[in-house]
């Protein structure tokens, strides 16, 4: 079985075509018409019509017929059905004639020579054995007289001699040129194969270490310059950075534009990064928005001041066609030998420092104590569902008007036995990440919907529940599906079900995201925007989506009894989602201050610590009894 492929791969192996093969058998075939047709001509003004005249005839008829029938299909057998006819003939015609003394003798090595151009290994051999018989037998006939028609060597005509020796090698001078030039012409066009393979490896060599849109050096160019320059590092003594640089907004650049100019941006900064390039920098492209740069200084201070400039090249605006396009790198800064001496280890730990909030950051061992950390809160949060490790807290929604309870927000809480408590802005990322934050979200309307539920068996009927969703639930495309699972398991309406939404959330595949959010919608279930005004601020989804609730971010709400601007910026907020028919809420209220001003504003709800704190489900369910009271049963 295993020996099969390599069996298929050399019978495939061919230097010449079936047509090139046809030709070279009927130019053969061609040749020895030819000799038979000289030799008949000899042979009938010599001795007329003789027995070998008519032998001859009649091989020069078989040949013709070969001829005609050569095509692809038949030349293999063509081939060695012409070999043995010309050995048979050449074997009658010396027992007409004298035997081992005949001049057509020469004739055997001519034979085997077009056995070896025309035929394989089988055919070879089998007329190699039969010609070295054929001549034994003739020796032996000569020496017993069986030869009864040759004539003695003194009495043969020496001019028919002469003519027939320069006959056989002439054609025999004629067939070895043919052979070599035939060997000439396959080694020629196995170096011109040979010329075409190395001009196509040094191209896929040249291809498998250059980036085709920049014709920076690449990962696999990097990996091989990096061993030498550590080498270089050793000897001289000097520091040898490696820097990646990251394109941090290359996904809104194509959002906000097209991947054509994206890309043209990439090749603009691609420039830029190549003045840098001398005798101790190198600039290598390694992913869609990922660089790195290869440099040697002499000190730290000279990796900063390189750092420095860098950053600030590369931040200029690019102008591209007819727009101006902002590019926001990110620089991550690993030092050999002190971070690493390979380059997964420095790769990996310049990674570390690039995700630091400044232009530009060197890896330190805090770094990897802090991913160190990460790793492990990731692992115990992909059991933390299973080991219940996770809590629901509801915070309530206030109508301003009535100073009543009408919703609540499920906010999810973690508490790990060896990590404590692990605040959601720690955790809710590394579950993204993590690809575990569908799991928790169906988790969370899986509880939250039953919490609402036993709010309305105790009489609080009139309660919604909100919950937020991340980007990446979307991506499953079962998100209607287990919601209305959810559902219908606590015998909820979907109508008391809100999900929550923020602007950034919609700018990933927006058309799979709103075929999702129409299926939700036509049972029943409401959208709301959250930290609206912190994003992108987008209209158009208001309507795209049929948002029903506008949240206003807290960073505005907190301050509009101090800022006028804020207050504006609240109070326009407000007045355009009453003109969209939208409800509005605002998130972060701490004192009943802000609480009145945002009801003279016109705010129908809101929601924050001025009411409660965040409270698990009993806690929830007292506030309940005691804030709403009589009004809901």
């Amino acid at each position: 079985m295993i020996s099969e492929p390599d069996d298929v791969g050399r019978s495939s192996i061919t230097l010449f075509s079936e047509q090139a093969i046809v030709l070279r058998l009927k130019i053969t075939l061609k040749i020895l018409l030819t000799i038979l047709t000289l030799l008949l001509v000899s042979e009938l003004y010599s001795n007329g019509l003789s027995s070998l005249a008519i032998a001859m005839s009649s091989s020069i008829a078989i040949l013709v017929l070969f001829y005609f029938w050569a095509s692809p299909d038949t030349s293999s057998v063509i081939v060695g059905m012409v070999l043995w006819s010309i050995a048979v003939f050449i074997t009658y015609a010396c027992w007409l004639g004298n035997g081992i003394f005949d001049a057509i003798i020469f004739g055997f090595p001519c034979l085997l020579m077009l056995a070896i151009v025309l035929s394989g290994k089988l055919i070879f051999i089998s007329l190699y054995s039969y010609l070295v018989g054929a001549l034994c037998f003739f020796a032996f006939a000569q020496n017993n007289s069986l030869l009864t028609s040759a004539l003695p060597f003194e009495g043969l005509s020496l001019w028919g001699r002469v003519f027939s020796y320069i006959v056989i090698l002439t054609f025999f001078s004629v067939g070895v040129f043919y052979i070599f030039a035939d060997i000439r012409k396959r080694f020629k066009n196995i170096l011109q194969k040979n010329a075409s393979l190395e001009l196509g490896i040094a191209q896929l060599r040249r291809q498998s270490q250059f980036d085709q849109l920049t014709q920076l050096p690449n990962e696999n160019r990097c990996k091989t310059d990096l061993e030498s320059m550590l080498q270089q590092q050793k000897a001289s003594g000097h520091i040898l950075a490696f820097i990646t640089l990251n394109v941090g907004n290359l996904h809104s650049i194509k959002m906000d534009y097209n991947h054509s100019i994206c890309d043209e941006a990439l090749k603009l900064l691609a420039k830029r990064l190549v003045s840098f390039v001398n005798d101790k920098t190198i600039i290598y492209r390694f992913q869609q928005n990922e660089f790195v740069i290869l440099t040697h200084s002499m000190d730290y201070r000279g990796i900063t001041r390189f750092a420095d400039k860098v950053h600030q090249v590369c931040s200029q605006t690019y102008h591209v066609t007819d727009f101006d396009v902002s590019v926001l790198p990110n620089m991550g800064i690993a030092l050999a030998p002190f971070d690493g001496s390979t380059m997964k280890l420095l790769r990996h730990n310049s990674h570390l420092a690039m995700h630091s909030k400044a232009d530009y950051s060197f890896f330190d061992q805090d770094m990897a104590v802090k991913e160190q950390e990460k790793l492990q809160l990731t692992k115990a949060l992909k059991n933390a569902v299973s080991n219940n490790e996770l809590v629901l807290h509801f915070q309530p929604k206030i109508d301003l008007a009535t100073d009543q309870i009408v919703a609540a927000e499920a906010l999810i809480r973690w508490v790990n036995p060896d990590h404590g408590f692990i605040p959601p802005t720690v955790f809710i990322p590394l579950a993204e990440q993590a690809g575990v934050i569908t799991d928790i979200t169906h988790w969370v309307i899986e509880q939250s919907v039953l919490a609402c539920k036993e709010w309305h068996k105790l009489g609080f009927s009139k309660l919604c529940i909100a919950v937020n969703l991340s980007a990446e639930d979307f991506k499953r495309g079962n998100l209607s599906t287990h919601t209305m699972s959810a559902l219908h398991q606590a015998d909820l309406p979907a109508h008391f079900l809100e999900l929550e939404l923020t602007e950034s959330m919609l700018m990933d595949d927006i058309h799979y995201i709103q075929k999702q959010i129409n299926e939700l919608r036509a049972f029943g279930i409401s959208f709301s925007i959250d930290d609206f005004g912190t994003g992108y601020s987008n209209l158009g989804y208001l309507t795209k989506f049929n948002v029903s609730t506008l949240k206003l971010d807290r960073s505005f709400v907190m301050n509009i009894c101090h800022s006028t601007n804020e207050l504006q910026i609240v109070k326009a907020i407000i007045e355009m989602s009453k003109s969209l028919g939208i409800t509005n809420i605002a998130e972060g209220v701490e004192d009943k201050e802000t609480a009145s001003l945002l009801a003279e504003l016109g705010c129908e709800m809101g929601q924050g610590y001025f009411w409660s704190k965040p409270l698990p489900q009993q806690e929830f369910i007292g506030l309940l009894s005691e804030k709403v009271g009589e009004v809901y049963i």
